[in-house]
């Protein structure tokens, strides 16, 4: 590691797929805060070259820090590259954000592309995002890691990395480690009332996870419950209305079974049960919590889509020699501020939090504040004050979420109660800390370091709220709100829609 003063970074101003503006000699002087304390400049590993890693590596990078990604497919972008080594996304995905709410601030989409994009169009905006800011050199494609754990080494705690490359093993020792590898390698497949003996009760009956859905005609004349109404459930309820023969949806803002004969769709509330013959027994409506139940109408199920989310897995980490819990938990603990481990801050996680409004500039906040953790002394960084600093808010946070750990890391538009935390509250916190030591400047490279940083977040924030008001009310709805087209006018903070094909 390297003890350096601030260094100033490179001048740039906010720039487009389609045009990179040359900057004249006096517009690439900035006035650089200055701070007192020394700096270290640390060797990260960053493991995972999607997004989160990608802008991770970014951040490091502005910071002084020497980044390396580890990718294990031959590009960045992660699900959204073009031959990704975890293809969870099924055919035909639209974005379900539009492009200004989901950009970087520094990086805006090419104006030739709608405002709700395919994944292709997103690959290949986070390849050009790794492009623009000088970070695919950074990268080690086609490594698989292996294993990261603790170094026996003197002084401040360091990492062993391992990894293969054409089934050649490497190995090496870091500062710290990133990771940044999503959590949608593991499906979250919950037991569903009575669905053994429903299983028992025809052959052909299956349960299959939304990782593995990827064609609506693959139901084609079948009868299925989707369990789960958040994103993937529903599209996919979306998808199958009108292909299956019959289709129901089973969510937690559901208060009782209602059938709509006319559309062949059937909504169903928690604790529904599947029966032998193929039928539903919904819990009675007004019937106080006990076990009375109701024949749901409709056809008997024949298949289950769960799209009831993922745990996190991270199969490189040993839980015991790193000092966390996360193996088939829908959580990842002890966490500080849901991305740095609270006992070992060396180990960072980027992209962990759930419902995340506005994925690159959520990432981009979270990285920029780990970079400049990562900058402080050994000792301020390490220490017991600070140690246990962190230790309180892990607990505080577990505390306030009680026996239901899954909302631990749920972030959303606004607080839904004890231990839920508001995504724009905690992004305006992260920005803030990190302005403690690298404050903002009008000339700042990033917009996260100018004074304009939370106007831009309350213009996102303005749009994603529109965005939110056109959401389908029931999951098989009709995804108008996909059609429509937003423009942004940055510098006053107004924007417009045009909901004309809506």
């Amino acid at each position: 590691r390297r003890v350096r003063g601030h260094l100033p970074p490179k001048a740039r101003g906010r720039q487009s797929l389609e045009t990179v503006c040359m900057c004249s000699a006096a517009a690439a002087v900035l006035s650089v805060a200055t701070t007192s304390a020394p700096r270290l400049s640390r060797r990260v590993a960053v493991i995972g070259g999607g997004s989160a890693g990608v802008v991770t590596a970014r951040f490091l990078k502005r910071a002084g820090h020497d980044a390396t990604i580890f990718e294990a497919g031959s590009t960045v972008g992660g699900v959204w590259a073009d031959n990704p080594t975890n293809d969870v996304v099924y055919r035909g995905l639209h974005t379900n954000l539009p492009t200004v709410v989901m950009q970087s601030p520094d990086l805006d989409f090419a104006s030739s592309v709608p405002s709700y994009i395919t994944k292709e169009m997103l690959g290949q905006y986070i390849e050009a995002y790794g492009r623009e800011f000088g970070l695919l050199q950074l990268a080690t494609f086609g490594a698989t890691v292996t294993r990261v754990a603790p170094a026996a080494s003197e002084g401040a705690p360091r990492w062993t990395v391992e990894w293969t490359v054409d089934d050649v093993a490497h190995s090496d020792v870091f500062d710290a480690v990133v990771v940044a590898t999503g959590h949608y390698n593991k499906p979250y497949m919950p037991s569903l009332p009575g669905e053994e003996n429903w299983l028992a009760g025809d052959a052909a009956r299956r349960i299959t996870h939304s990782l593995h859905y990827d064609d609506p005609d693959d139901f084609r004349g079948q009868s299925v419950l989707v369990v789960g109404g958040r994103s993937s459930g529903v599209d996919i309820a979306r998808m199958l209305y009108g292909v299956a023969e019959w289709v129901y949806v089973l969510e937690k803002k559901c208060t009782s079974a209602t059938t709509h004969a006319a559309e062949a769709v059937t909504h169903v509330p928690l604790g529904t049960r599947l029966c032998r013959n193929g039928r539903l027994a919904a819990p009675r409506a007004g019937g106080g919590g006990g076990e009375e139940e109701e024949e749901v109408e409709g056809p008997p199920v024949t298949k289950v889509v769960l799209a009831t989310g993922y745990v996190y897995s991270f199969p490189f980490l040993d839980e015991t020699a790193c000092g966390l819990t996360f193996e088939g938990e829908r959580f990842v603990t002890p966490l500080y501020q849901h991305l740095m481990h609270a006992a070992r801050p060396t180990l960072g996680f980027v992209g962990i939090p759930l419902a995340v409004p506005c994925p690159i500039p959520f990432f981009e906040c979270q990285a920029a504040f780990l970079a400049e953790q990562w900058a402080k002394p050994d000792a301020a960084l390490h220490g017991a004050e600070a140690t246990a600093r962190r230790q309180a808010w892990v607990a505080a946070m577990r505390d306030a979420v009680g026996s239901r750990d899954q909302d631990l890391h749920y972030t959303s538009t606004s607080a839904r109660g004890p231990g839920t935390t508001s995504a724009w509250a905690y992004m305006r916190e992260l920005l803030r800390a990190t302005h403690a030591t690298r404050p903002v400047d009008q000339a700042g490279d990033c917009w996260l370091e100018r004074p304009s940083w939370e106007a831009r977040l309350t213009t996102v924030e303005a749009v994603y709220a529109d965005r939110g008001a056109r959401y389908p009310k029931l999951p098989w709805e009709d995804d108008a709100y996909r059609r429509c087209e937003y423009t942004v006018d940055w510098a006053s903070g107004t924007w417009s829609v045009d909901a004309s094909r809506c």
